[in-house]
């Protein structure tokens, strides 16, 4: 099973590269379009915008000082298929937002190793 994290600019971006990468399709039965999971694909989880740095509330819950959030939306996917998001992956360890059930939250398909071009550029 691999379990991803990802970043988008907005949930409409994450929503198509989702589609194109064949984690989800649109269906529209009797009038209502749903997203449903494909190929592999066991679970799709919209995180949204993840806090960086919490907001502080008075007694009353007012706000004082406002949350900063990390840029972009987040999901989370499991699937028994390879798929390779790009710089859309993320790897926050234990600092990661969900967990899957069953899952300890740093789970997640490791960043693989640099490609020996990459190797090269790393070590001049």
């Amino acid at each position: 099973m691999y379990i991803y994290k990802t970043v988008f600019d907005s949930q409409v971006e994450g929503k198509v590269e989702l589609i194109n990468k064949g984690v989800w399709e649109e269906v529209t039965e009797e009038g209502v379009t749903t997203m449903q999971n494909i190929n592999g694909t066991k679970g799709v989880v919209y995180i949204g915008q993840v806090v960086e740095i919490p907001g502080a509330y008075g007694p009353d819950g007012h706000e004082i000082t406002p949350p900063v959030y990390y840029p972009g939306v987040a999901y989370d996917i499991m699937s028994t298929d390879w798929i390779d998001f790009g710089a859309n992956e993320v790897y926050p360890g234990e600092e990661s937002a969900h967990s899957f059930l069953g899952w300890p939250r740093d789970s997640e398909v490791p960043k693989p190793p640099p490609t020996p071009e990459e190797e090269e550029v790393i070590t001049e």
